[in-house]
């Protein structure tokens, strides 16, 4: 068409990132200009509109989009550039421009031709042409990735300084040991000489050294990768030694002008000295990459605009409106040459699953995929994105797919992709690909055996974030009048996690599923449409800047170049690591009596993480070593709403502050506050009303650091959301409704947001707090005002799948049924009172850790057993035991324990206490009675019997009760040589105190990693 109308000379094809560069050029050169300023020969320039770079770099770097970690806005843009050697994608086909119709300015009309290649002049007229941009796939262009986003300058700036700079700090990174630090940098002779020559800009090298020295850390010293700031998960790289170049995945290729930024740049260094680049490669990317500019996206201005798009009809009214921004208001629908489609998508039955484990996720695609191959059927599989398409390609199930299946991937060479492409579309082929060939990529069906059972079936097995690209993965079948099937196959954890969907997904009904995942992908929708115009702002107020920076820089100002430099710069930056750092931690901990078996566990865990080897300060000095860390604790006991005056236990120091910088105090505290777990009621907690009173501190000193975290300790759920699954249960949420307060989970994360403080979920019982949990997480990801989206940091401190009996939400049983068997023979007249007090002990501390539906039954024995307590609720059981005295046997007492464990009702999980001071002839049948006793159990309960064997005193035959403990894999022998002795290994017993000393030693180590994660992804992460 272009022919036709004589127009070929006049057309110019590239990226919307060349064309953002044209349109730069068109003004001058940017990047030369700042290196420039920065080495003071600004001034002496003249002739600013003839100025080109023809450096190495400044040519490479030339049509690059975000490409430095940082400078990206508020970490909004992605972390590569969307540029360079990218395959047909979304965004990339801007088909022509032209110089947008006004007048030309003094330097427009004297540039040369090559920086003007997009400045039209039709013959005998000296007016440019108005300016026609022609674009492919037009709602993509104006989406969240360029809409609202700036095209990202950067001049990179050579010298040979530098270059030692960079050196000395690999040199660092790889001999281990402790990190360089800015001062030690500042200290060199290179440091000294190129801060001479950049004089008036050490603000601008010192940035940039520490830009360099963090991140040096995130390049894998082994294969090729580098580390993603955000996710902290390992990129690829691709080296091409053919080019002497790196390159990143952009979209569905491989670009080599995209750039992690240093990373990049000593990944260049790495491979060098691995012989796999030479050392000119490497030299030829050692520079200090300086931001200079960024340019909205959004501020084109060109006469028309026209395009295409094959998802016009899923266009929202804000989609619309920021198409109508540009003049856009004519839509025009094409119907297809091929008549009415025979595209079919069961929408309301077969076409969507959900499933809960991602065992039964990957079975499902196999099961489908299979399915369809054996009707002679092609079948596409869609993935997110690469990290989820290797789980399943490494699992037993891909394996299952038979021999007829590929693999399509953007690091492919093009030959490569063009085939698997080809093949895709063939009687029994299986490919399996990730999203981004879901879109524009051509997979036709030329099969005839294909389409007579019924064409290519496509899965996709992730929920769209954006409707469009649901349209064009089903696009990817039933192609040119063709057959063809779509089905979605989803994880349920994905939906939950990306969508903030709740636990009510699983209650949808099929024929009502779909709609419901269109209502929640919406609603994230308007969250991200929000989030789009607030970057709107704030690119428009850089790219104003800029211009005004530019302006000065054609103009030869040096003295307000250099000002208006340092304002645009420091906009640019990401928060560099700082020397000092202070941190306010407030533990707010349950101590309703159901935590009593948990308490010495938080108490130690607590400690642990103030003070010591395990405490937060030393592992992240050892992280950050630059740092110097500040660490004010606050500690708070908290009960039930139904305790009053009692419900929270809290100290504030003499500056009238809740936290402290003192070890000694913040310990102090602790063993005050955390020591006598009692009270709560009903099983359900006030976590609501634990956090809503840390969040009101106001005192002087309180919440003043610059990072600020609560820690939430319990082992219950909090009121309104007791699971619904144990809602039967006796005494479980006075307050199931509404809590007395008024409190919701959405104004207390909003307290969260608004004191900018971080959660960290801490569960002793995740089963018991799963809804709690998961509420907390959807309302702060969810909440408008949570734009750095933050999330709950959830620690569960035992496996959910291994919580022991004693927990009520272990399963679905109420409590223990406990058999105490023990020994009154003669040996024990003096010891008998103090066995009573032991087992009152028990009794005592079970009741105050809220195990009041417990059954406890009682053997005694001498030469023969008696049974003395019968299933008796423990609340009743008696206090007192009677005594006989006589001999001493073993197997009359386990045949009749036997009798009473058989008896255990199925809401009780069984458990045997054993206690003797001696010796028996019968002790090897007493054994072989307790293995039945197991075996009964596992059978009847699931689980092998809990039994507890108690050595008393120095006449205990400990090889004959070792036996007796070896008959269930959970027995264990307690030794005791004291009636006191006994008291605690029978109140131990009762609280699992054992679990929690196991637990003590991994709860600090976790906070401190996820409070250093945080850090990293604070001043480290971002684009």
């Amino acid at each position: 068409m272009f022919e036709i109308f004589n127009l070929t000379e006049q057309i110019k094809y590239s990226k919307i990132t060349t064309y953002s560069e044209d349109t730069t050029a068109a003004k001058g050169d940017i990047r030369t200009l700042t290196e420039e300023l920065l080495r003071g020969s600004l001034a002496s320039k003249t002739n600013r509109n003839m100025l080109q770079s023809g450096s190495f770099l400044s040519n490479l770097f030339g049509t690059s989009s975000s490409i430095f970690g940082h400078d990206s806005i508020n970490g909004a843009t992605n972390e590569t550039a969307t540029s360079g050697d990218s395959a047909p994608g979304k965004t990339n086909k801007i088909v022509a421009h032209s110089q947008p119709c006004r007048q030309p300015s003094a330097v427009e009309a004297t540039m040369p031709p090559t920086q003007l290649s997009s400045v039209l002049h039709p013959q005998g007229s000296d007016t440019p042409a108005p300016e026609i941009l022609l674009v492919d796939e037009v709602d993509v262009f104006f989406g969240a990735e360029f809409y609202g986003q700036t095209y990202n300058v950067v001049s990179p700036v050579q010298d040979n300084d530098i270059s030692n700079i960079l050196k000395e700090i690999w040199r660092a990174h790889k001999n281990g040991g402790r990190r360089l630090r800015l001062a030690d940098v500042q200290a060199s002779d290179s440091y000294k000489a190129l801060t001479t020559r950049l004089s008036g800009f050490e603000f601008l090298v010192d940035d940039e050294i520490t830009a360099m020295l963090n991140e040096a850390q995130f390049v894998g010293q082994g294969s090729s990768y580098i580390v993603d700031k955000k996710t902290g998960e390992e990129e690829p790289y691709f080296v091409n030694r053919e080019r002497g170049q790196i390159g990143h995945k952009v979209m569905d290729g491989v670009s080599y002008e995209a750039t992690y930024g240093y990373r990049t740049v000593f990944a260049y260094m790495k491979e060098a000295e691995n012989g796999n680049l030479s050392a000119q490669d490497a030299n030829n990317f050692m520079a200090m990459h300086v931001s200079c500019g960024r340019f909205s996206y959004a501020n084109i201005s060109p006469a028309r605009i026209l395009g295409v798009s094959g998802t016009l009809e899923a266009m929202d009214d804000y989609e619309k409106g920021v198409l109508q921004k540009y003049g856009l208001t004519k839509f025009l629908f094409v119907p297809s040459v091929y008549g009415k489609s025979n595209f079919t998508f069961d929408a309301a039955g077969e076409g969507i699953r959900v499933d809960k484990s991602e065992s039964d996720y990957f079975h499902s695609i196999t099961d489908q995929t299979v399915q369809a191959t054996k009707k002679k059927r092609a079948v596409i599989v869609f993935f997110e994105n690469r990290e989820r398409m290797d789980q399943f390609t490494k699992s037993d199930y891909y394996r299952k797919l038979g021999r007829l299946k590929s693999v399509l991937t953007e690091d492919m060479e093009d030959a490569d992709k063009a085939f698997v492409i080809s093949r895709a579309a063939t009687a029994g082929q299986i490919t399996i690909s990730t999203a981004v060939f879901g879109r524009g990529t051509d997979f036709f069906c030329k099969d005839d055996r294909v389409q007579q059972n019924g064409g290519v079936h496509v899965i996709q097995t992730f929920l769209s974030h954006e409707i469009s690209e649901e349209i064009q993965i089903q696009g990817r079948t039933a192609r040119q009048g063709k057959k063809g099937s779509y089905q979605m196959i989803l994880l349920e954890a994905d939906i939950k996690g990306q969508f903030g969907v709740g636990p009510s997904i699983g209650s949808v009904a099929r024929a009502d599923l779909y709609s419901f995942l269109k209502d929640a992908r919406q609603k994230r929708h308007d969250q991200l449409c929000q989030l789009v115009e607030s970057n709107l702002a704030q690119a428009t107020s850089i790219d104003r800047e800029t211009h005004k920076f530019f302006d000065a820089l054609l103009s030869s100002d040096d003295q307000l170049s250099r000002q208006l430099f340092k304002d645009i710069y420091k906009t640019f930056q990401k928060k560099q690591m700082p020397t000092d750092l202070s941190i306010d931690i407030a533990f707010a901990v349950d101590q309703t009596g159901s935590m009593g078996p948990f308490t010495k566990c938080a108490r130690e865990s607590v400690e642990a993480t103030i003070k010591g080897p395990r405490s937060i300060a030393r592992k992240l000095q050892a992280q950050f070593p630059e740092i110097n860390f500040t660490l004010a604790v606050a500690i708070m006991g908290y009960r039930d709403v139904d305790d009053k005056d009692n419900q929270f236990e809290e100290v504030s120091y003499s500056s009238g502050s809740h936290f402290t910088a003192d070890e000694n105090l913040a310990i102090q505290a602790t063993q005050t506050i955390l020591s006598n777990p009692s009270g709560g009621g009903d099983i359900a907690e006030d976590q609501l009303g634990a956090i809503q009173r840390c969040c009101e501190w106001k005192n002087p000193g309180d919440w003043n650091s610059e990072v600020k975290f609560m820690v939430l300790m319990t082992d219950a759920p909090a009121h309104t959301k007791f699971p619904t699954a144990y809602s039967g249960m006796p005494n479980a949420d006075n307050y199931h409704h509404l809590h007395p307060k008024n409190l919701t989970f959405s104004s207390v994360t909003k307290s969260l947001i608004d004191r900018d403080i971080g959660l960290f979920f801490c569960s002793f019982s995740p089963k018991a707090t799963k809804d709690t949990e998961e509420e907390l997480s959807k309302q702060l990801l969810s909440h408008p005002e949570n734009t750095a989206k933050r999330e709950v940091v959830t620690i569960p401190m035992v496996d959910p799948n291994k919580q022991t009996a004693g927990n009520i939400f272990g399963g679905s049983r109420y409590g223990r049924h406990i058999v105490f068997v023990l020994d009154e023979s003669s040996s024990m007249r003096y010891k008998w009172s103090g066995v009573v007090q032991a087992y009152n002990d028990y009794i005592v501390k079970r009741g105050i850790s809220q195990f009041g539906s417990d059954l406890v039954s009682v053997v005694q024995f001498n030469g023969s057993a008696r049974c003395t307590v019968e299933l008796t609720e423990i609340t009743n059981a008696p206090k007192s035991l009677g005594y006989n005295g006589g001999g001493t046997c073993f197997s009359p007492a386990a045949q009749c324990a036997q009798g009473l464990v058989e008896r255990t009702p199925s809401t009780h999980l069984p458990v045997v206490i054993f206690m003797s001071d001696g010796g028996t002839n019968d002790a090897d049948s007493a054994a072989a009675t307790f293995s039945h006793i197991n075996s009964s159990t596992k059978s009847t309960f699931g689980e092998d019997l809990e039994l507890h064997v108690v050595a008393f005193g120095n006449g205990a035959d400990t090889r004959q009760l070792q036996a007796i403990s070896r008959s269930s894999p959970k027995g264990k022998v307690h030794v005791s040589g004291t009636v006191g002795e006994l008291s605690n290994i029978f109140v131990n017993i009762a609280g699992g105190q054992d679990v929690a000393q196991v637990l003590q030693a991994e709860v600090a180590k976790r906070i401190s990693e996820a409070v250093a994660d945080r850090l990293s992804m604070e001043y480290l992460g971002g684009g």
